[in-house]
């Protein structure tokens, strides 16, 4: 039987090396108007999907464009989860925010005005993406990771 490597004295203590600071709900919300590409996580014909979306960030809701006869508007959104994050691999640090909350099909004409007026990035995804979605958070939490220092 061999004898295993020898293990440096950080090996019994995971996470030694870096820190981990909870965000507050109002930090998530300035993290989340940083970036322009998120994952949208929900349950369709029992399974659970997580398709990358174009959002954007107004009033604390976010919003996202999908097609009508497409998976997400064909699913159940009451229990979505919405996640966006940045990370830098060389320096082993970033940031994630999570919210979860129902996102709903946005019908309201003034509202739809509005939305059609901000300037967003297009859908990465092809076909035309015409139906706007609304999650307002029930819950908006997220982790800044570093190494510790």
């Amino acid at each position: 039987m061999s004898t295993p490597p020898r293990q440096d004295s950080y090996w019994e203590m995971p996470g030694a090396l870096h820190a981990s600071e909870a965000l507050t709900p109002t930090q998530c919300w300035a993290l989340a108007t940083t970036q322009s590409v998120g994952r949208l996580g929900f349950f369709h014909e029992g399974c659970l999907n997580i398709f990358p979306v174009n959002y954007f960030v107004l009033d604390e809701h976010l919003y996202f464009r999908t097609r009508a006869d497409g998976t997400i508007a064909n699913s159940y959104l009451e229990h979505a989860g919405f996640q966006v994050d940045v990370t830098d691999r060389n320096t082993q640090s970033g940031w994630t925010v999570l919210a979860n909350g129902p996102a709903t099909r946005v019908e309201d004409p003034d509202l739809l005005t509005t939305l059609w007026g901000k300037v967003s990035e297009e859908p990465w995804a092809p076909g035309l993406r015409d139906l706007f979605y609304e999650m307002a958070p029930t819950r908006m939490r997220g982790r800044r990771l570093s190494t510790a220092r």
